[in-house]
């Protein structure tokens, strides 16, 4: 004897369906490296960069301060632009950019495109580093 499927069972397949799609789609969309922003601007001061590692003055909880420093993660140069990939890879932006600073909790630098004659400058958010009692951690 031949199955066949009525109207209604048709209905929630494509009802099933796109509600699956859509939840694909949302997990796409946000995946899961992504990271808070960043608050180690609010306690700490005499932020630089060398490479990739941002260093900076921080303040403790007992009111002092100490030198700290963390490998800039997932942020990498493509095609001129900065774009944070997320993950726990250490940043390669370095590579292929220069002027390379960090203001607040912002990256700017001047980055080569694919042809290496042309570059950008522009910036972006670093995104999920705290200050933890005088030390930066993601």
């Amino acid at each position: 004897m031949a199955t066949t499927t009525t109207n209604i069972e048709q209905f929630y397949f494509r009802i099933i369906t796109l509600v699956g799609l859509t939840l694909l789609t949302a997990t796409v969309a946000n995946p899961a490296f992504a990271r808070s922003p960043s608050t180690f601007q609010n306690s700490c001061r005499n932020t630089s960069l060398k490479s990739n590692v941002l260093s900076a003055i921080c303040r403790k909880r007992d009111g002092g301060e100490k030198k700290t420093g963390i490998i800039l993660r997932g942020i990498n140069n493509r095609n001129g632009l900065l774009v944070d990939k997320g993950g726990n890879s250490p940043a390669s932006f370095q590579a292929s950019c220069y002027s390379a600073a960090v203001i607040g909790d912002e990256l700017l630098a001047n980055c080569f495109k694919i042809n290496r004659t042309d570059a950008v400058f522009n910036r972006i958010k670093i995104q999920g580093i705290r200050n933890e009692n005088g030390k930066l951690k993601y």
